[in-house]
């Protein structure tokens, strides 16, 4: 092997040990949903009245945010166990919650939930 090609194998060697193993562990943010729509739960799926479906747990609930000087308006959630799903509908709504500006609070998505209708709010799973 002449000296230029064996150079060249440890160059790439070098580099292969410095660059570290590929397909380490690779860490994905929690994921999120809204911040206004409706939401079918995966676990219900039903057909036509959702597009977007959200799984079943614990979730963060944050005020959607705004451009200062602005403040986004009021948000507000709303589970429900049939669709339509909203305040417009009451009889569907199984719980609801205001998110608190500057404060996160929870909510829990059952899986027997049909669909989670959001108002200036963002979802983030909770670790």
């Amino acid at each position: 092997m002449n000296s230029a090609r064996r150079g060249a194998t440890a160059v790439i060697a070098v580099g292969a040990l410095l660059a570290g193993p590929i397909g380490g562990a690779a860490h994905a943010s929690p994921p999120s949903y809204g911040s206004n729509g409706v939401f079918g739960v995966a676990t219900n799926p039903t057909d036509s009245w959702a597009t977007a479906y959200i799984r079943p747990g614990r979730y963060r609930v944050d005020q959607a945010p705004s451009m200062a000087p602005y403040q986004s308006a009021p948000g507000f959630w709303y589970r429900c166990h049939a669709f339509p799903c909203g305040p417009g509908f009451p009889g569907n709504v199984i719980a609801s919650g205001a998110a608190i500006r500057d404060v996160s609070t929870f909510m829990d998505v059952l899986p027997s939930d049909v669909a989670v209708a959001l108002h200036n709010v963002t979802l983030t799973a909770a670790s």
